[in-house]
């Protein structure tokens, strides 16, 4: 965002835009030839950079040379240069100077002389430290580079949002980046109301005597997540206060999002509370949990309650199947409330859990009528119980798709038929595939079927082995996985005689 006097706009009828920098050849040098005085001139004060970008504002527009500029110098960090501290310097003087009248450049030169050899420094670096840390005298240390592009669509941005300083209030339309958009709204303290599908109205102060740009600035910090959504647009009231305040419309949408900078998205999972991010490394930590994946708030589901943003969805790594789950840690009983009346209006079902410990929880007047599952806890969610209901679900698909497979007749052709083969062919799970497969002539492994002709083959090759290493190879040599399954199912025993693996034999001690 950039000051208000820097906003650069357009008007036409009664509309208003802001007026973007172009991305081409002439704005590229400019913003390039600003970025290289801020990347050539570190050590320099900042009087000396000021000096050089007053010269390029001759002949240009200085608004937005200004604006650029702004934005640079956020990206900059200045520090003083002084041998004592400079406040403890101007006390020093000026205490010295207090005991005597100082008229004219002699005296002032003696006072200086006699305070640089109270302090043991030169008369030099007494002056260098008097004003070291007024704007001017400041050093630029560091600077965060970009290139010529980012910063224009840089200052594009914060153009919209300065604009946005000026708003009363905003619908907006999007897809995609539905969390970060609502985590966002709600950070920001924003009220809103949801229009027809995923159109959003956010209202602002209802009086134009009581309008103040406190409410604008929040929507302009809302801009940056909006513009990071696959589409968008924003339809925005504009106050303009010249004799009489006029409205104006502001209307930008995504078509504009090559002009503008793309907020970059954070790969770090964020929680609302401890005891959500507790459940999420319990979860993660948990080896009975390793079939599924789990999602820290997922995209968000419009229902006739407004938006809902669930905790968590969990994702079968081998099963089509989703689960939400949300965890309830507030204490009031309104928010409660709010938060039951949005789960009522859910379209599916979704996994709760809820502190047992709220206080409006245990009222006399406080009734769920939840229609989901439900797990009660005390501090921290027990993973355990969250895992027995995801394996319940994953038991129920697979007796599902077993049932599905009744009357299919499933056609084995070859010696080696990887059961994820098959899976993919009727579109089901490897354990209903396990389940359904009875054929007479094929013995069913973990990962493949295997015709019974063919494995009286390896057996042969086998009876005359007797190191366990062997067996192992020989097995490999047919194509077959799992060496110890195909073993136990010839009737070979693996005999250790220590951790050696190349001193381990085996025996035959039973028949096919």
């Amino acid at each position: 965002m950039l000051p208000s006097d820097l906003l650069l706009t357009r008007l036409k009828k009664d509309r208003i835009y802001p007026d973007f920098a172009p991305i081409d050849a002439e704005h590229l040098e400019l913003a390039r030839g600003l970025i290289e005085v801020y990347h050539d001139f570190s050590g320099k004060r900042k009087s000396e950079i000021d000096d050089i970008v007053a010269e390029l504002e001759q002949g240009l527009d200085f608004k937005r040379i200004r604006g650029l500029r702004t934005l640079l110098e956020r990206r900059c960090s200045f520090k003083s240069q002084f041998i004592i501290e400079p406040v403890l310097a101007r006390k020093a003087v000026f205490e010295a100077a207090n005991s005597r009248k100082v008229t004219n450049s002699k005296e002032r030169a003696e006072v200086l002389e006699a305070v640089a050899r109270e302090q043991n420094i030169s008369v030099t670096d007494l002056e260098q430290s008097l004003w070291a840390d007024h704007e001017s005298k400041l050093v630029l240390s560091d600077f965060l580079p970009l290139n010529p592009e980012e910063l224009l669509k840089l200052y594009n941005l914060s153009l919209a949002q300065t604009l946005l300083f000026k708003a009363t209030g905003m619908t907006i339309a999007f897809r995609g980046n539905y969390k970060d958009i609502f985590r966002r709204i709600k950070y920001l303290g924003l009220m809103y109301i949801q229009e027809d599908g995923n159109r959003i109205r956010i209202e602002g102060a209802s009086a134009l005597l009581k309008l103040s740009e406190r409410y604008g600035t929040s929507l302009a910090k809302l801009l940056p997540d909006i513009v990071n959504s696959d589409d968008w647009a924003i339809e925005a009231e504009i106050v303009i206060r010249r004799d009489i305040p006029r409205i104006y419309r502001f209307i930008l949408d995504s078509a504009s999002k090559n002009l503008l900078m793309a907020k970059e998205n954070e790969a770090k999972t964020t929680f609302d509370s401890s005891v959500e991010e507790r459940f999420y490394n319990a979860f993660l930590a948990s080896p009975a949990s390793k079939g599924w994946e789990v999602i820290r708030e997922p995209d968000a589901v419009f229902t006739s309650k407004g938006v809902f943003i669930p905790d968590f969805i969990f994702k079968h790594k081998a099963l089509n199947i989703e689960r939400y789950f949300e965890i309830m840690g507030f204490w009031t009983e309104d928010y409660i409330r709010r938060k039951l009346s949005k789960l009522r209006a859910l379209p599916f079902h979704i996994l709760v859990a809820i502190d047992k410990n709220l206080a409006c929880f245990n009222t006399a007047n406080f009734e769920l009528e939840l229609n989901h599952p439900v797990i009660l806890y005390t501090r921290k969610v027990p993973v355990g119980e969250v895992v027995k209901y995801l394996a319940t679900i994953e038991e129920n698909e697979i007796k599902r798709q077993v049932e599905s497979l009744k009357g299919v007749q499933i056609e084995l052709e070859g010696d080696i038929i990887a059961i994820t083969d098959i899976a993919m062919r009727y579109e089901v799970y490897k354990e209903a595939v396990r389940a359904c497969l009875n054929v007479p002539d094929y013995v069913v492994f973990k990962e493949v079927v295997v015709k019974k002709e063919f494995l009286r083959e390896v057996k042969d090759k086998l009876i005359s082995t007797h190191s366990y290493v062997d067996a192992k190879r020989t097995i490999d040599g047919f194509g077959l996985p799992n060496h110890d399954e195909v073993l136990a199912e010839l009737g070979f025993k693996v005999k250790w005689k220590g951790l050696d693996i190349g001193a381990a034999t085996i025996e035959l001690s039973s028949s096919l």
